[in-house]
């Protein structure tokens, strides 16, 4: 950055804060299921001075000149998403979304209108909180629940969409570590004549390597964050039926939102393009293999499992004597990042909560080792318990995998 040379002064507090960021990023066992290390062309890439030249509209439509690099990045992204879904016929794709609520919300404005219902999953139940809250403060919501195994309940869900004849039927949730039925779901949106989106913000890694089933064609929209395990931005991606495509571009803009971001719009074009060159099914496979290991070993050391086990990168551990928040407070004192979650039925708060949601994409990108990935376990699992813990097995693994930020060599 030679060109900031004579700020150098001014960018002195800056700096400082980054480099604490590195600390943390080189100090700790990052666990956090909603995030993911990037690639090194990712920060290259919101390094860029792209929002320079706003991009407000659609390709071929702006409302501002000089947009011909970001028409680029959204026509070639476009075909790099759906890309990566085995090309579905029928669909198109935008990058603009700035989140994945943001890409929610889109899909939202394309087809609600102010007293239409919506059926989701409520957030005590591991559906997003914009499927509730954000959509809320304007429809009306329905929520249906989980089985008594922690599972979507299907029948529930059918029944209450023959019973209210929701406009919209939202699958996909933040906590649930079991893949999504979308074929069942996108009979019943069929049968109350309902629009489907599938919420895929934690799955689609997973949905692309063909590990989990595809939302497609059984969804009307479909949108996903790059940054959970696709190791790319904070940024949203919204996939939706080509016939909903005006409906879509006039939410986009002006509907949702002004102008796009265009540092997370190269970003996430940077992530597409590193995944086609790249093995996902590796890397999904890599992630649940992670998690598998370490679902038996908490069952091994008595704790108790949201559902048993995980399909994906999320571990649901439910607490007993301990609330979760004190738990990530503790955790996070030893070196280990994983955040407080609700449990089915929860009686705690949101602030508090009854329980922990542990990530493993990390682990995979770093290569840890099955051995020592059942050792942090172990680790965690006496944490959980109460009991003294040594920062020794974490000192260890933070110097065998972490500390030099490896993961940018990924």
């Amino acid at each position: 950055m030679r060109y900031l040379s004579k700020f150098d002064g001014r960018l002195q507090r800056i700096q400082e804060i980054t480099d604490l960021q590195w600390g943390i990023l080189g100090g700790c066992v990052h666990l956090i299921a909603s995030a993911s290390y990037p690639f090194a062309s990712v920060l290259r890439a919101l390094a860029e001075p792209s929002m320079v030249l706003p991009a407000e509209g659609m390709p071929g439509a702006r409302y501002l000149p000089g947009s011909t690099a970001m028409d680029l990045v959204e026509v070639e992204g476009e075909a790099l998403v759906l890309g990566l879904f085995g090309n579905p016929r029928g669909y198109r794709a935008t990058l603009q979304p700035h989140s994945g609520s943001q890409a929610n919300q889109m899909a939202f404005n394309a087809v609600l209108k102010q007293d239409d219902v919506v059926l989701c999953m409520n957030p005590r139940d591991g559906g997003h909180i914009s499927h509730t809250v954000l959509i809320g403060r304007r429809n009306r919501t329905l929520n249906f629940g989980l089985t008594a195994e922690g599972l979507p309940d299907y029948q529930q869900l059918r029944q209450l969409a023959l019973e209210h004849r929701p406009r919209l039927i939202i699958v996909g949730g933040s906590a649930l570590p079991r893949q999504i039925d979308f074929s069942l779901c996108g009979d019943i949106a069929r049968e109350s004549g309902a629009y489907l989106h599938a919420d895929v913000s934690h799955t689609a890694t997973f949905i692309a390597a063909g590990v989990h089933q595809s939302p497609f064609p059984h969804s009307d929209f479909v949108s996903f964050n790059t940054v959970k395990n696709l190791r790319g931005p904070n940024g949203g991606v919204l996939v939706y039926r080509e016939q909903l495509q005006k409906a879509v571009h006039s939410s986009v803009f002006p509907t949702s939102q002004g102008g796009a971001n265009e540092n997370g719009m190269l970003g996430k074009f940077a992530a597409l393009l590193e995944w086609n060159q790249r093995d996902i099914v590796a890397h999904a496979q890599g992630i649940v293999n992670q998690a598998h290991v370490m679902a038996a070993v908490f069952r091994e050391e008595g704790l108790r499992l949201t559902t048993g086990g995980t399909d994906c990168h999320i571990l649901l551990v439910e607490l007993t004597e301990r609330s979760g928040a004190e738990v990530e407070r503790c955790l996070e004192d030893a070196g280990v990042l994983v955040n407080k979650n609700l449990i089915p039925n929860d009686k705690r708060s949101p602030s508090e909560t009854s329980g922990i949601r542990v990530g493993t994409t990390n682990l995979a990108i770093l290569g840890y080792e099955h051995g020592d990935t059942a050792e942090l376990a172990r680790w965690i699992a006496r944490v959980l318990r109460g009991n003294l813990y040594s920062r020794e097995v974490i000192d260890h693994l933070v110097g065998k995998y972490h500390r030099d930020n490896r993961w940018l060599t990924e």
